[in-house]
């Protein structure tokens, strides 16, 4: 499997416990959607500030499919405004590219030699028919700082907190 973050933001000088937000989108982007994504991406981070003071932020999108927004806080905390900025900011997105990026009962897996992306019910469903096993590598949108992204993002369904509910 690829390298989580091909940019390493640790080697990049921000904290393994800088902040993260993770939005998963209800459609994979197609090759030009990804780069227009990623561009405003940049651009959003490059631009996000806190009372006036430019966060160190970064974002990516993994898997043509999951948005990751970072804030080394260590610099300066994310405030209440700068976090409606980066959900505004995301909910634009969402009307750009006719994508859905707010259900959290969207949950992702590696299913059949690819990372696909289903409601939690389908993935319920494809358990009871033994399409997919407690070994099936599922994505946890839940890791909160970015050395748990890079270490726990990716879990067997058999560890991770979505097995009480499927």
């Amino acid at each position: 499997m690829e390298t989580l973050l091909e940019n390493n933001l640790i080697d990049l000088g921000f904290s393994p416990s800088s902040k993260i937000w993770i939005y998963t989108s209800d459609k994979v982007f197609n090759e030009g959607d990804e780069l227009m994504i990623q561009h405003n991406i940049n651009e959003f981070c490059e631009n996000w500030d806190s009372h006036g003071v430019r966060l160190k932020a970064n974002g990516f999108i993994l898997y043509s499919r999951i948005i990751v927004l970072v804030v080394d806080e260590s610099f300066y905390s994310v405030s209440g405004c700068s976090m409606d900025n980066s959900v505004a900011f995301i909910k634009n997105l969402e009307n750009k590219f006719n994508v859905s990026l707010f259900n959290r009962l969207l949950q992702t897996a590696y299913y059949n030699g690819e990372w696909k992306t289903f409601p939690t019910a389908i993935w319920s469903e494809k358990l009871k028919a033994n399409e997919i096993t407690l070994n099936t590598l599922f994505i946890d949108t839940l890791v909160n700082n970015l050395q748990d992204l890079q270490n726990h993002l990716i879990k067997k369904l058999g560890d991770f907190w979505l097995k009480r509910i499927i």
